[in-house]
């Protein structure tokens, strides 16, 4: 009888060893598997924040660039504003209507070119108003 009982013990032994060494196989497989996807997205995410940091930079570069640009811009409106004070368009319109209408005009057809060539992406060919000045 204790014979037996050592064997059932011993069985037992070897059996839960055995559960055991197949359950520790079946978990280091599942995190040998988790282990490699983690690491796809570790490379996917440094990826992505090198993207972000190269497009951080870019945006940086043509804030500058538009902030140089609407200083300039800002500059000619003063310069127009300033031209605009010293001439009184009334009195010479009245004194020479086919001159400033000519002006007008060209004037005019240069502002509708620039719009259309700012807002798409074709080059804009523009033909020059005939004017029925006298």
């Amino acid at each position: 009888m204790p014979f037996l009982i050592g064997l059932m013990l011993f069985g037992s032994l070897i059996g839960g060893g055995y559960f055991y060494y197949q359950d520790s196989q079946s978990t280091i497989a599942r995190l040998r598997d988790n282990n490699a996807r983690l690491s796809l997205v570790a490379e996917t995410n440094q990826a992505t924040i090198t993207q972000l940091q190269e497009d951080a930079v870019d945006v940086a570069e043509r804030m500058e660039e538009l902030a140089v640009r609407a200083k300039e811009a800002e500059e000619y409106q003063d310069q127009l504003i300033s031209k605009l004070r010293r001439h009184d368009l009334t009195a010479l319109t009245l004194k020479k209507p086919g001159m400033i209408e000519k002006r007008v005009n060209n004037a005019v057809v240069k502002l509708g070119k620039d719009l259309e060539e700012y807002t798409s992406d074709k080059p804009v060919e523009v033909v020059s108003p005939s004017t029925n000045s006298e």
